[in-house]
């Protein structure tokens, strides 16, 4: 295998700068294709670079790491945090993250993740073949009807009625998709991807955390807060920053 293509994203130069040097001394798989010291630039490199690897501190200087996983729409890197907080390894590991590395760094713990990281990576190139394999024998010309939806999940490929959505929503670097059925799927890919991939003329993002099928709105409540009722009986915030959106969308303002 090639070497892994990686990015370091922390707010502190020196933390950097650090990580690299170990990382070119004792972790020569690794190539790194770029540094980020805020999370714009992360975001930036992330989404023109679409690294293999990623080593990301957890606080930054706005906000976490985690949220800027939820905000880029490239969501095949690897994650491996490199923090002075061990509070939050449980949340780093709904994020799927490789491994959990705590400053000062160890070179040993440094060492373990990216070979973790390594076998993984190798593992997903496998996977993706396969299921580019599966798709390619079971549609003709290689595309989905437009009302259908192809949702990857970790073992398999669900092949879905569009219509049949209700909602989903975002779990970390994951998608959970909820069917009229009742059904759950969870997809490997985050929400910022199937706010792309949906039909725009159904699907709204009313949350950061939420897309909606307008088709099984069955009204908004504004007595105690904005929620969609949805005709399964759930009900979801809408964020105040997309309510005028969404108004103007329905063309009701």
């Amino acid at each position: 295998m090639e070497k892994i293509k990686a990015i370091v994203i922390d707010d502190e130069v020196n933390n950097v700068d650090l990580l690299v040097h170990f990382l070119e001394k004792y972790c020569p798989i690794v190539e790194i294709i770029g540094k980020a010291t805020t999370s714009r630039e992360g975001k930036v490199l992330i989404e023109e670079l679409q690294p293999q690897l990623i080593f990301l501190d957890i606080m930054l200087d706005e906000g976490t790491g985690f949220e800027l996983l939820e905000d880029v729409t490239f969501t095949k890197s690897k994650v491996i945090f490199v923090t002075a907080f061990d509070e939050f390894a449980i949340k780093a590991f709904k994020f799927s993250a490789i491994d959990y590395v705590l400053k000062p760094i160890e070179i040993e713990e440094l060492v373990l993740a990216v070979n973790k990281a390594h076998e993984q990576i190798k593992l997903s190139l496998f996977t993706e073949k396969e299921q580019l394999n599966m798709l390619s024998n079971s549609i003709n010309k290689n595309r989905l009807p437009l009302n259908f939806i192809a949702i990857p999940s970790v073992d398999k490929i669900d092949f879905v009625k569009t219509n049949e959505i209700v909602f989903c929503n975002s779990e970390g670097r994951y998608t959970t998709f909820h069917l009229i059925s009742g059904k759950e799927i969870v997809a490997t890919k985050n929400l910022g991807e199937y706010e792309q991939t949906l039909d725009k003329n159904i699907f709204f993002r009313i949350h950061n955390s939420y897309i909606v099928n307008l088709t099984h709105v069955l009204n908004i409540n504004k007595s105690g807060g904005n929620y969609c009722e949805l005709v399964t009986g759930e009900s979801i915030p809408i964020a105040k920053r997309r309510q005028d959106q969404l108004h103007r969308f329905l063309k009701i303002k």
